[in-house]
């Protein structure tokens, strides 16, 4: 019995220190990709200004909006309805539900409060590929991109460029926003590293997703040279970070 509890913690201790170990290795990857993608946007819009200050500043006014007026609560969880049914359908398993749950039970003596467990609302059932999969497709950034590239067959640059590129901030806020808020109550189940994990793979993800539909609404912008300089910035993030605590 003793050797089983042993075994068990170590097998817990192991799995956190791998999970701080991937966290200390996504969080550069993240503000890499972030700086290859804004450098990638520093472009001339035919609207004026560059798409970097249109993309900006859609995010920021986002976030404004979301604090101080407005939380589109019902846009997001619409997303996620379809992107679940999409996800259940594909993978099997269980996805976990935007809405408010009732109140978990309490937890007995002798147990554990924290877990390690999907998105509120999953079971062991669960695959954590389906449970995650919502929250990592910017569904309204997609259709930002779509919608742009289908105008500019009909309608002349110099007017869409500009609402584009505020648009694709907004969208691409939105969906980090309300996935941190949708994902904050794990805080009281989850480790540390583990919400801190998980939001920045969505965040890598999401980025990802919306960089490769980019084109659609920036000709101009590539794909491929935001990911090489990305991965560029991480790099010289990681080499500085370790020349800092070792040398």
């Amino acid at each position: 019995m003793w050797m089983e509890k042993i075994t068990s913690k170590l097998s817990g201790w192991v799995g956190r220190a791998v999970k701080v170990v991937m966290v200390a290795l996504v969080i550069p990857l993240t503000a890499g990709l972030l700086l290859g993608f804004l450098e990638q946007l520093d472009i001339p819009s035919l609207s004026g200004s560059t798409f970097r200050q249109f993309v900006v500043g859609g995010f920021a006014a986002y976030v404004g909006v979301h604090v101080l007026l407005y939380r589109p609560v019902g846009w997001f969880q619409a997303s996620h309805r379809l992107f679940s049914t999409l996800a259940v359908w594909l993978f099997g398993g269980q996805v976990a539900s935007t809405e408010r749950s009732a109140p978990a039970p309490k937890v007995k003596p002798g147990k554990t409060g924290k877990s390690d467990g999907g998105p509120r609302g999953g079971s062991a059932e669960g695959s954590t590929l389906v449970a995650f999969s919502p929250y990592v497709v910017p569904l309204y950034t997609m259709l930002t991109c779509a919608a742009a590239w289908l105008a500019a067959q009909w309608i002349d640059r110099r007017f869409i460029d500009g609402p584009a590129g505020v648009l694709i901030g907004a969208t691409m806020a939105f969906q980090w926003v309300m996935t941190a808020d949708d994902l904050q109550p794990q805080r009281e189940r989850w480790h540390l590293e583990t919400y801190l994990l998980a939001i920045g793979l969505i965040v890598v993800l999401t980025l990802v997703i919306a960089g490769a539909c980019a084109p659609w609404a920036i000709p101009e912008f590539s794909f491929a040279r935001a990911m090489s300089e990305g991965l560029t910035h991480t790099q010289a993030i990681l080499t500085s970070v370790v020349q800092q605590l070792f040398f």
